[in-house]
């Protein structure tokens, strides 16, 4: 059992809360740009699989929802009411793998239910106050985040095993 979720992540700056002297100017230098990439990704209680995609569209969310078949084997997967999570070939998916994966979804305007939701916010954190000269840059921090455990907040008690 897992959720799912999406996120987008770029190079636009993300200034933070920082120290400084008191009395002093303080700046933020930044490199703009409007380059970004989306997180596709899924939570189980043991591991928090995702990928990195251009585009959030069915055809993306049936190559994850494959690659979390490959990982996880038979799977529930809660998920939002979000567009590309239904209709054509979504459903074709799933009637052809319906004895290993079922899709359930929250209630629409619900995302406080969602347990990837605070997996967003070490991501952004990690990106933040930081010059990111390219977008594989922000993807190394992304990574090396989302596979550091400690990074990570703990599970809702609700999705537990």
């Amino acid at each position: 059992m897992g959720a799912q979720d999406e996120a987008t992540y770029g190079l636009i700056p993300i200034v933070q809360r920082g120290w400084a002297r008191k009395g002093s100017k303080t700046f933020v230098k930044i490199s703009y740009s409007n380059e970004c990439t989306n997180v596709i990704a899924a939570r189980s209680s043991k591991s928090f699989v995702f990928v990195f995609s251009k585009k959030k569209n069915r055809k993306k969310f049936v190559a994850f929802l494959e690659k979390l078949r490959g990982r996880w084997g038979k799977f529930l997967l809660f998920t939002d009411n979000y567009k590309p999570h239904k209709g054509g070939i979504v459903e074709d998916y799933l009637r052809n793998h319906k004895k290993t994966v079922k899709i359930s979804y929250f209630p629409k305007y619900s995302p406080e239910v969602n347990p990837v939701e605070p997996c967003w916010k070490p991501g952004r954190k990690a990106l933040a106050n930081k010059i990111i000269p390219s977008l594989n840059a922000a993807k190394y921090h992304l990574r090396k985040t989302f596979r550091d455990k400690k990074s990570m907040p703990k599970m809702f008690e609700y999705l537990r095993d």
